[in-house]
């Protein structure tokens, strides 16, 4: 059975991730975890989402994958047992003393092996599952090919270990995530998640005998952006993950709007239900879901390294792309009379009175429709709702559900 694992950055973001498909997402604690940007949760924050997946029987999994210092380690302990305590269904852990810090503290929490702490090999897959983990996140530096042969050898050995890869979202240049430039640039250490992305960075020579001349270098007229690196989408080769002993395919992106994580979670789970169900995937299927995932912000999409095709995944710009504009989320939908039904929205990007609009439900087909009026929250008429966050009413011929996100194509 293979598990989707989508990002959870907050308590929205983590309840869109199941209501659209997701069987466990991964989350991060106010400690410890390699996005101390992000709206993480509180450890009481952490038991209610556990409890919330208990409920709909899915999992939630904390990050704890910071390279620990000295300092870290009594915190990390005590963190783990509060995290056990709460209910968590794993944590996330890439530093080897970490790894025995939490085994020692809370020996029956289940903990799975970061993508941080560079998982090239089967031998390294067999030494984490001996030291007690149950599941490995794997380099994204492997090939499909390489990563079949570490399940086969797992295998061989009667080695049971849940093996785990990143199928969607941004791609970081360096080896398996060990980077180096925040911290050299700015003081800010990517490896205990203050990563300022100096890989983005639009870089230019400079000459010593002529600090004056800023050259440009080969790639293009604006400098290069050899640090860059393009998405990755593996829509069109999930079942070669499954036939390669993967079982939970991962979506990156905890910093990413509630908006990528519905539409993104969502065409995986149509592409994964159909694997299960052992339906090839035609043509029009695939640019359908290929599509869904480029109406989100993205940079150009790669295979990244997984089918061999080293050099291909430089993006030449910092600048993302998109098909369509987050319009907003419904709120509540109530019928009125036969065939028509109020609903209310919270808007997160300006529309007008004529714009046509995509519901995008968690399952079912998407409904196109095309705004004839609108009153705001006082029960006014409006042409347009400009403000972010304001509550927006209109009838509408259909009923969706709470929680559907709302779009406008380009």
């Amino acid at each position: 059975m293979i598990e989707l694992l989508a990002p959870g950055g907050n308590k929205v973001k983590m309840k869109t991730a199941f209501e659209y498909g997701a069987d466990a997402v991964y989350i991060g604690g106010d400690v410890f975890g390699l996005r101390a940007n992000a709206d993480n949760f509180t450890l009481d924050e952490i038991a209610q989402a556990a409890d919330f997946a208990d409920s709909i029987n899915k999992k939630i999994y904390v990050t704890m994958n910071i390279i620990a210092r000295n300092q870290d380690l009594p915190d990390m302990a005590k963190y783990a047992k509060e995290l056990s305590q709460a209910g968590v269904h794993g944590v996330i852990i890439s530093d080897p003393g970490a790894f025995m810090t939490v085994k020692e503290a809370a020996p029956e929490l289940p903990i799975h092996v970061s993508t941080q702490a560079n998982n090239l090999n089967w031998r390294t897959c067999e030494f984490w599952q001996k030291m007690g983990a149950v599941r490995v996140n794997l380099a994204r530096e492997l090939t499909l090919p390489e990563i079949a042969e570490i399940h086969r050898n797992l295998e061989g050995r009667d080695c049971k270990l849940e093996l785990e890869a990143f199928v969607h979202g941004a791609m970081c240049m360096s080896f398996s995530g060990r980077c180096m430039l925040s911290d050299y640039f700015v003081n800010r250490s990517s490896n205990r998640g203050d990563c300022a992305q100096p890989c983005r960075w639009n870089y230019k020579i400079i000459e010593t005998t002529r600090p004056d001349d800023i050259l440009d270098i080969e790639e293009n007229d604006r400098g290069t952006f050899l640090f860059n690196s393009k998405d990755l989408c593996m829509l069109k080769h999930l079942k070669e993950f499954k036939d390669a002993g993967v079982s939970s395919f991962k979506i990156e992106g905890r910093m990413k709007s509630e908006f990528y994580v519905a539409v993104t979670v969502r065409a995986y789970r149509l592409a994964i239900d159909m694997l299960e169900r052992g339906e090839e995937m035609n043509e029009e299927t695939l640019n359908n879901l290929l599509s869904e995932v480029c109406s989100v912000s993205h940079r150009d999409y790669c295979s990244g390294f997984y089918l061999g095709e080293k050099g291909s995944q430089i993006y030449e710009t910092s600048s993302y792309k998109r098909e369509t504009d987050f319009i907003g989320t419904v709120d509540s939908c109530e019928k009125l009379r036969e065939g028509i039904f109020k609903l209310t929205l919270t808007e997160r990007g300006a529309f007008s009175v004529g714009d046509e609009l995509e519901f995008v439900p968690a399952t079912g087909k998407i409904i196109n429709h095309i705004v004839t009026e609108m009153e705001n929250s006082d029960g006014e008429k409006i042409e347009r709702a400009p403000h972010a966050m304001m509550k927006v009413t209109m009838e509408v011929p259909f009923e969706v559900a709470s929680g559907t996100v709302i779009r406008r194509r380009k």
